[in-house]
């Protein structure tokens, strides 16, 4: 006996594990009546000819916006098709929707590449309506090529004394989000 509660002490229960929240009691719900998202978000779920969210999508939302917003962490375990991108990216895109200077705010790191580009492909139909830009790390092509696309180097112009021992070029991300895999660089293939 003594032996069987010495176990269950040690098994660590976060806290959302304790009170899971069950999506099986929220229907879906219109975007009309989505509490707090940008107007310009709206716009875009329906040009995806998304006009309402699901249940799960909704959970999320109120989880991390809406009326119950937290910041914390969560976990989403839901069928295949519920609809779990959607229902991160979503709220990821609309608290980064106010930024103000273009620099690496999200990273999204998922399993495998074919994971990974269906990822990007949600976040790009919603993220480019707010301003903001999505990049993608997936090892299809060179490593060099990847990091010519997700960094911008500073131009030199002509006229300007260029001396490498007294200029350090400051590189910025000309992504706000980026999603990737290890799947395709080095001992991960």
């Amino acid at each position: 006996m003594a032996a069987e509660e010495d176990k269950q002490k040690s098994i660590p229960v976060l806290p959302w594990m304790r009170s899971p929240i069950d999506v099986s009691s929220f229907d879906e719900c219109p975007l009309t009546l989505l509490p707090c998202l940008d107007p310009r978000l709206k716009v875009a779920l329906e040009n995806m000819e998304i006009s309402s969210l699901f249940p799960v999508q909704l959970a999320v939302w109120q989880e991390t916006i809406g009326p119950g917003s937290f910041e914390r962490d969560l976990c989403i375990n839901s069928p295949t098709g519920s609809g779990k991108t959607l229902a991160y990216a979503l709220p990821i895109v609309q608290m980064l929707s106010t930024r103000s200077v273009k620099c690496l705010r999200a990273l999204v790191v998922l399993p495998t590449r074919d994971l990974a580009l269906q990822v990007k492909e949600v976040f790009s139909a919603i993220a480019p309506a707010v301003g903001l830009s999505v990049g993608l790390a997936v090892g299809q092509s060179s490593i060099a090529d990847e990091i010519s696309e997700l960094i911008n180097r500073p131009k030199l112009q002509l006229g300007v004394s260029f001396d490498p021992e007294d200029f350090l070029p400051e590189l910025q991300s000309s992504v706000d989000i980026l999603v990737a895999t290890l799947e395709g660089y080095g001992p991960y293939q």
